[in-house]
């Protein structure tokens, strides 16, 4: 009898142990060991692996750490796993659809897992290895589907041994994490914070619901941003979205050309410092579609040929626009100027912006976008003012058609007085490979005062 209830109480701690992040790397209690040896490597399965779902038709095994956690509700039947990287091979993720619930019993996060590839398919999604059983969609294309409730244990073994959590996240900018390397792998997100219009309302909200599941955005200081992706089942989504900078936990996952950060619980949000203001802003949500821009303190100027800076509203979003296609002049050049900022009351300025570009033919310094500074522009003469040009990250004709990317972060700490930006457009309307338009939006200047 005492056996029995020894049993009971060590099935009791297991549950609790798995159930929860460890604090050290341990055994799992009352844990047996499966019995099994890597002999293939996550790297090397990802680069035999893609589009089309492959069978795998050796004896192989990788291991994997877990990452994700179905406890909370914002993942559905599939489990992210990663390796434990260091500096001369980093983590590699990849992930497990399988056909059962509450997974986080018997696969908590951070349990080393032996993976049976043998006879089970993979395939790249948007660039992530997955691995799982073949599945015919609903187009009758073959993909990858759920591993079986009667099959998934035999393929996912887990071990006994469970490491701390903060081992395997990765602390990162948004920047380092759009990228394809860091597919379902744990992150800490730093100095990050969500855009304005997340503040306040809801993870999720029915009214602003794509396939099941709110899209607010996390951004820097250099105006990088990545999708926070909130399900409705989540136990957290009616949570307030906080105000607030700091870090957020979570595994990078990749739709279309977007990359998403899905928080497993909403402890995964650590907003404990004091909001980032920049103390100049303009986001250009108050332009009119279609027309030539003009918002007060703006310079819109032409200096060859007589198209001008265009404002345009496209998708609920409004941005500034210079696009070449309706125009037949040998050369377009148009100035987009800020107002007047004053830098006098602040240190380490810092500049950034947003830029995306449609149609682009070709990249060409015969069509580009450039980016300057003057701390003695008088508001009308481009030619009399000194322009200084500085480097910038800019949409190119590889960068997804309409996506906007950041600048990064401009240093403006050589400057003080008054200043000027100004985004420059140099361009052919008679050469049509030379066609395309880039867009502007989210300008900001950040320091310390």
């Amino acid at each position: 009898m005492r056996n029995i209830y020894l049993s009971a109480f060590l099935a009791i701690q297991l549950y609790l142990f798995c159930a929860c992040s460890t604090e050290i790397e341990m055994p799992k209690l009352g844990c047996e060991q499966a019995n099994l040896s890597v002999n293939q490597t996550v790297e090397k399965v990802k680069s035999v692996s893609g589009l089309v779902p492959k069978q795998y038709n050796y004896d192989d095994v990788i291991e994997g750490y877990v990452v994700s956690s179905d406890e909370g509700g914002n993942f559905f039947r599939t489990i992210s796993f990663q390796t434990l990287g260091n500096e001369q091979y980093p983590a590699q993720g990849f992930s497990v659809a399988v056909d059962a619930a509450n997974s986080y019993v018997d696969f908590c996060v951070g349990n080393r897992v032996y993976i049976k590839l043998k006879n089970q398919y993979t395939d790249l999604s948007y660039g992530a290895l997955r691995i799982g059983s073949l599945y015919a969609s609903n187009s009758g294309e073959p993909t990858i589907g759920r591993v079986s409730q009667n099959d998934y244990k035999n393929v996912l073994n887990a071990s006994c041994v469970v490491v701390d959590e903060n081992q395997l996240a990765q602390s990162l900018s948004i920047e380092e994490a759009l990228n394809e390397n860091k597919l379902n792998t744990l992150v800490d997100l730093k100095d990050v914070q969500f855009t304005e219009a997340a503040i306040g309302r809801h993870y999720f909200e029915e009214s602003n619901a794509i396939g099941g599941a709110t899209n607010w955005n996390l951004t820097d200081k250099t105006g990088n941003q990545i999708i926070f992706r909130t399900s409705s089942f989540a136990n957290f989504a009616a949570g307030i979205v906080p105000d607030g900078s700091g870090k957020v936990r979570g595994v990078i996952t990749k739709f279309g050309s977007d990359y998403q950060l899905v928080a497993r619980f909403e402890s995964d949000v650590r907003m404990e410092g004091k909001r980032s203001a920049p103390f100049f802003s303009e986001d250009f949500q108050s332009v009119k579609n279609n027309v030539n821009f003009n918002l007060p303190g703006w310079g819109n100027i032409v200096e060859k040929a007589s198209k001008l800076w265009k404002s345009m509203v496209y998708g609920g979003n409004g941005y500034a626009e210079f696009n070449t296609t309706s125009t037949t002049a040998a050369e377009n050049i148009a100035w987009l100027v800020s107002p007047k900022i004053d830098m006098e009351s602040y240190k380490n300025a810092v500049l950034s912006f947003r830029s995306a570009q449609h149609d682009l033919k070709v990249d060409s310094p015969l069509n580009a976008l450039e980016i300057y500074v003057s701390e003695n522009f008088d508001g009308s003469n481009i030619k009399k003012a000194q322009w200084t040009k500085l480097t910038a990250k800019i949409a190119t004709q590889s960068t997804p058609s309409r996506q906007f990317i950041s600048s990064g972060a401009i240093d403006l700490s050589p400057y003080s007085g008054k200043i000027n930006i100004a985004f420059k457009y140099i361009g052919s309307g008679k050469d049509k490979t030379l066609n395309g338009a880039f867009m502007i939006d989210d300008v900001k200047i950040y320091g310390e005062k």
